[in-house]
């Protein structure tokens, strides 16, 4: 009985470490730095998953290192083990892992968001005030009464749990300012994680919300 629980044991093993080995690798990764340099590890930057000819990878590949953020190609179609790690995250090109976080696919406007506005964002926020001190970063929707999709996102983040502040742009005068100030236009806007989005749509927000709260 022992010898057969032990051979289940080591075959759900064996399924998980498959299922899971990008993450896995990741890990392996992170734990070991420590003890090769006997120092904290260094950032390793970005992972973009490409293959030759890709026009789409190299575009992502620019953008984040415009940012400044150090990136490292990952070639799936001369690489054995890149195409593995490739294989069990989803696929889909360019593939960009950073850190515990990953998006398949090019959207120059999700990236740019994150790896260029946002860090440019924090000082025009803090100076406009948008956010309360003391109080968490929560996501501001900027809209009004009458706005359809403003109407679509309040259910979004009903539905979903989130907590968010609602800023009326046409009944408080401080959102209007804070608005005016952030040089926004249209509504709804979004700004969430120094991030503003106008517009929405609930399939985008689900991939926003995954990737920002990866840990």
């Amino acid at each position: 009985m022992n010898g057969r629980m032990l051979m289940v044991v080591l075959v759900l093993g064996a399924m998980f470490a498959w299922q899971h080995q990008l993450e896995l690798k990741r890990w392996w990764r992170t734990q070991m730095a420590p003890a090769a340099t006997g120092t904290a590890p260094a950032s390793t930057g970005v992972l973009v998953y490409t293959v030759a000819g890709c026009d789409v990878c190299e575009n992502a590949v620019r953008l984040i290192e415009k940012s400044g953020v150090a990136v490292t190609r990952r070639q799936v179609d001369q690489d054995a083990e890149a195409q593995a790690e490739f294989e069990a995250a989803g696929g889909g090109l360019p593939l960009i892992v950073d850190g515990a976080r990953q998006f398949s696919g090019y959207s120059e406007e999700f990236l740019s968001a994150w790896y260029l506005e946002r860090p440019r964002n924090r000082a025009l926020f803090t100076q406009a005030g948008i956010y309360r001190e003391g109080e968490a970063h929560l996501p501001i929707l900027y809209g009004t009464t009458w706005c359809g999709y403003c109407a679509a996102a309040r259910r979004y983040f009903a539905d979903n749990g989130i907590a968010y502040r609602d800023l009326d742009i046409e009944h408080d005068a401080e959102a209007k300012r804070q608005y005016d100030v952030i040089g926004l236009q249209g509504v709804p806007v979004i700004v969430y994680e120094d991030m503003v989005w106008n517009g929405f749509d609930a399939g985008t927000m689900d991939a926003k919300r995954k990737w920002v709260t990866a840990n």
